[in-house]
């Protein structure tokens, strides 16, 4: 998959376009660009060049400098690194959901951004059990979808979930909590994260799209500033 999304021109994000952009002027990298030339070159609105700038500079993946010019951080100046592995542990009373948010995240795969894994990618002959605890150990991200069946399983609380807080506890993994469907989460071990929706559950949503919409908005936020950190660029 790698190799086709290489192959072809993306269309990408407003974000992926705006890098691009600033990549050519520079000669990736090389020398500074003039806001001037590069608003030239987008054709956008100002609102939009305007917005997309400051989201890029907050993130730390584009510098500003004398005389209105702009300029890549050294390492932002080559292609993004690898994306961010995703974990999703979630009870299979709410794999309808699981896969609505796997729809969701495609368009983070597409960017580069973020990987997901489940168990449903576990092929015949595979030992599940292994399966699960490798990619549990290599997740940037571990992704909890969160409802009154996940906390009651065994599995997800005894073994991924503890799994998930030992490594979150050594900075290994960032934990993002998705409330699947109401419950008192806030006094489980993950009721201190912050979760995305800011705790609103997918269910309390009339349109499921629109809310997973909003979550998948907030992982690729948290991706975005994982990534600058790991391209050696600190967030400004």
């Amino acid at each position: 998959m790698a190799s086709k999304a290489k192959s072809r021109k993306r269309v990408g994000t407003l974000e992926d376009r705006f890098m691009d952009a600033v990549r050519e002027l520079s000669g990736g990298g090389k020398v500074s660009v003039k806001n001037a030339a590069l608003f030239n070159k987008l054709g956008w609105i100002e609102e939009r060049y305007t917005t997309t700038k400051d989201r890029l500079r907050k993130n730390g993946l584009i510098r500003g400098g004398p005389g209105g010019t702009m300029s890549l951080p050294q390492n932002a100046a080559s292609p993004s690194p690898k994306p961010l592995k995703a974990f999703i542990s979630y009870s299979h009373a709410d794999a309808a959901i699981k896969v609505d948010l796997l729809k969701h995240l495609t368009p983070l795969s597409r960017l580069g951004l973020v990987e997901a894994w489940h168990d449903g990618e576990i092929e015949t002959g595979d030992k599940w059990a292994d399966a699960i605890k490798g990619n549990l150990e290599s997740a940037d991200i571990i992704i909890l979808l969160i409802s009154v069946d996940f906390i009651n399983s065994r599995y997800c609380n005894q073994i991924e979930l503890t799994h998930a807080m030992e490594r979150e506890a050594n900075n290994t993994t960032v934990v993002i909590p998705v409330i699947a469907r109401n419950c008192l989460w806030q006094e489980e071990l993950f009721g201190s994260f912050q979760a995305t929706l800011k705790g609103t559950s997918i269910a309390s949503f009339k349109d499921r799209d629109e809310a997973l919409t909003l979550v998948a908005a907030d992982i690729k936020e948290k991706a975005l500033s994982m990534l600058a950190k790991k391209n050696g660029v600190a967030p400004s």
